[in-house]
């Protein structure tokens, strides 16, 4: 057996894990992740068993009869976001591996080229944020001036939050702060406006960016797949981002006589 041959199982494990840590920071489900890294160790003619948390992971080779020939284990010291590109393109490689035949070399190029995959710029994602809020808005009948306020008041919550993630504060302080901005917006405009007590649409809809879909949704889905640990870990996050929301916006209406 050559020297490329004897460094497979190290080698295909540790780029199992890169691949695992790459779909635990973008958001994938638990189901997702175990499945894709499970297709990429059967196309190379091993068994994974892989043991994963919310924030870290395990990974065992098996091959035939040899017993376990790989062990290791990752951790990232952050919560995880959400970024379906990588989702996507992982897991279109993963099908590529097993059909095409693609070798570990080739797999390994694609990876390492994960962490540049381009995402959407600052601004964009500020503007279009700001129209979501504001046709959610229009959608729960707020006037045309209550979805100004809230596009306003969106756009600065999430530049505030984006600002604090970059300084990497605790992501429930971050919730709880940029809450709190975006609705002290639609409450100081209100009374420069004089029309504070017709602001209901706008207050409820200016902190909706925040709301933790992904989690949400990965927890029920964690929880029907079987992986309780993990779906109770994503719906524990999601329910203090949820406090730290409720927690922001009560706080402003306090502040500003509006309960």
């Amino acid at each position: 057996m050559s020297n490329e041959k004897s460094d497979e199982p190290a080698r295909l494990g540790n780029l199992l894990l890169q691949t695992g840590v790459a779909l635990i920071k973008s958001g994938a489900g638990s189901s997702r992740i175990i499945t894709n890294l499970s297709r990429f160790a059967n196309a190379y003619g091993y068994e994974a068993n892989v043991d994963l948390g919310t924030r870290n992971i395990s990974i065992s080779l098996h091959k035939e009869k040899r017993g376990n020939i790989f062990s290791g284990s990752r951790s990232i010291a952050t919560l995880p976001g959400a970024n379906f590109r990588v989702i996507s393109v992982i897991s279109r490689l993963s099908w590529d591996v097993m059909e095409k035949k693609i070798s570990l070399e080739e797999y390994a190029k694609v990876i390492n080229q994960v962490p540049d995959i381009p995402t959407y710029k600052r601004h964009v994602i500020l503007f279009f944020t700001g129209i979501a809020g504001s046709a959610f808005c229009y959608t729960f009948g707020g006037n045309a001036m209550e979805m100004v306020l809230t596009f306003l008041a969106t756009v600065v919550g999430l530049f505030f939050k984006q600002e604090l993630v970059i300084k990497k504060y605790n992501p429930f302080m971050i919730t709880y702060g940029s809450a709190m901005l975006a609705s002290a917006v639609i409450a100081l405009c209100g009374k420069i406006l004089g029309a504070a007590t017709n602001l209901d649409h706008a207050f409820a809809t200016s902190i909706l960016f925040l709301i933790p879909g992904v989690l949400l949704i990965n927890s029920f889905v964690d929880l029907m797949d079987g992986h309780i640990i993990n779906g109770i870990d994503r719906g524990t996050n999601a329910l203090m981002h949820a406090f730290a929301i409720a927690s922001g916006l009560a706080i402003v209406l306090y502040i500003f006589k509006m309960l």
